[in-house]
């Protein structure tokens, strides 16, 4: 949003419409009840909205504040990943909710239906492994798409955090495809079982 010229004021509205849509589908494929609008509402004015939880509104800002730091910090460095800058994403996502947990690898085993993932000691192996893997030639060289997809799979495999895995691997996903030039995507909460489908069949 901040790239676009103050006078494209059309393309301006889109755009925001198109932030905000991530940020209410995001949140609702993790059981948020927020709408839309009362999602605008928080993130415009900060102000609480009556009668829903503090916490579905703690994780709208958190996805809010994690897309921000992504869009001034991480946008512009291909190939550059580091474990730090996924565990910054994380921080921002989970920070206003937990922020003890936020950017902080999980230090118990859990389990995500039938997959089992890392035992939390083998989690700092694993991360360094996927940046590693983000940063190589062979990775650089997918399509974006395959990219970008692998990047989302492979990080919520690892399942390296207590809570907020899938928004950190989703925001992980369209910072790649952003970096290639390719507009963002958002994944629907109608189409939430689908999704989680693909997951598990992967």
């Amino acid at each position: 949003l901040m790239s676009i010229p103050k006078g494209n004021s059309a393309l301006r509205r889109v755009m925001e419409e198109t932030y905000y849509h991530h940020i209410y589908h995001t949140v609702a494929i993790e059981g948020s009840t927020l709408t839309l609008s009362e999602i605008r509402h928080i993130i415009e004015t900060r102000y609480a909205v009556p009668g829903k939880s503090l916490q579905e509104q703690n994780e709208a800002i958190g996805v809010d504040a994690a897309m921000k730091y992504i869009n001034t910090t991480l946008l512009s460095r291909t190939g550059t990943m580091t474990v730090s800058d996924i565990l910054e994403i994380h921080r921002r996502v989970l920070g206003y909710v937990d922020p003890v947990e936020g950017g902080r690898l999980r230090t118990s085993q859990v389990f995500v239906g039938h997959h089992i993932p890392p035992h939390p000691q083998d989690l700092e192996r694993h991360m360094q492994e996927l940046t590693q893997w983000l940063n190589s030639e062979d990775a650089l060289q997918l399509h974006p798409v395959e990219y970008a997809a692998l990047a989302h799979y492979k990080l919520v495999y690892v399942h390296p955090f207590v809570d907020g895995n899938g928004r950190t691997s989703r925001l992980l996903m369209n910072l790649v495809l952003m970096q290639a030039r390719y507009p963002p995507i958002t994944i629907r909460k109608e189409q939430r079982a689908e999704y989680y489908a693909a997951l598990d069949t992967a």
